[in-house]
């Protein structure tokens, strides 16, 4: 119970320094899905002057991918990412009720009264979609620091120069990237599926499920509101009434 406490720190100290950077990175994510789009939507005409709605799709690029601060952004970005990483996995350690009751720990308790309804919402976007969002922050760690990856698939499998084909590393490199996005249609990930309605409807899912973390967001300081504050002012009360 005590290791468990310690988890339930780091998740909760984690999710309050990191909050808003994740609703503002998957907001402009969602976005930023259907961002060739908006380019061509909003391309300027030769020799006129540049939209506004293409001023505002670079600039929201420049805050999901850089934080509106250059190299130091992106970087900084990246360890945003590795710390939803830690996020996550500190969230199933917190969440795992044990294979007997994994099913019902995964399940909204839409009759529960708010607290419970809360506590059981978070718990089961966290499960539902957890691959997308480790996804995401493995992902985005990697689009920060490409070098450090390169570096290491260059280790494992060091390129032969005589004979410079792509080699393995090369190839989870391109769908690490690819993945973020949701552009898979074409790419073969989905046998006979082509870049038409399989495109536009990985992007949609991508778009709509990007949504999810902020919710987490708000129901985890919904959370955090009803263990420490609430009781922090019950407390409160109940001293001034003592006095």
């Amino acid at each position: 119970m005590s290791r468990r406490r310690g988890f339930f720190q780091v998740h909760l100290w984690t999710g309050i320094a990191i909050g808003v950077y994740i609703v503002v990175i998957c907001l402009s994510g969602s976005v930023l899905v259907y961002r060739n789009e908006l380019y061509s939507a909003f391309a300027p005409e030769s020799g006129g002057p540049i939209p506004i709605g293409f001023r505002l799709t670079a600039w929201l690029l420049d805050l999901h991918d850089n934080l509106l601060a250059g190299g130091a952004g992106r970087r900084l970005n990246g360890v945003f990412a590795l710390l939803v990483l830690v996020m996550c996995a500190t969230g199933v350690v917190i969440w795992w009720p044990g294979v007997r009751n994994w099913r019902a720990a995964a399940t909204v308790d839409w009759h529960a009264n708010r607290k419970r309804f809360v506590w059981t919402l978070h718990g089961a976007l966290g499960v539902w979609f957890f691959a997308f969002i480790v996804m995401w922050a493995f992902s985005g760690t990697y689009l920060a620091f490409p070098a450090a990856f390169q570096a290491f698939f260059d280790y494992v499998e060091p390129l032969d120069e005589e004979n410079p084909v792509e080699r393995v590393g090369d190839t989870i490199q391109y769908w690490i990237a690819y993945l973020h996005f949701g552009r898979l249609g074409g790419r073969g990930i989905i046998p006979g599926c082509g870049r038409g309605v399989c495109n536009e409807t990985t992007k949609a899912v991508w778009a709509i499920v990007a949504l999810v973390p902020p919710i987490m967001v708000v129901t985890g300081v919904m959370m955090w509101w009803n263990r420490v504050m609430s009781r922090a002012r019950q407390s409160a009360r109940q001293d001034k009434a003592a006095v």
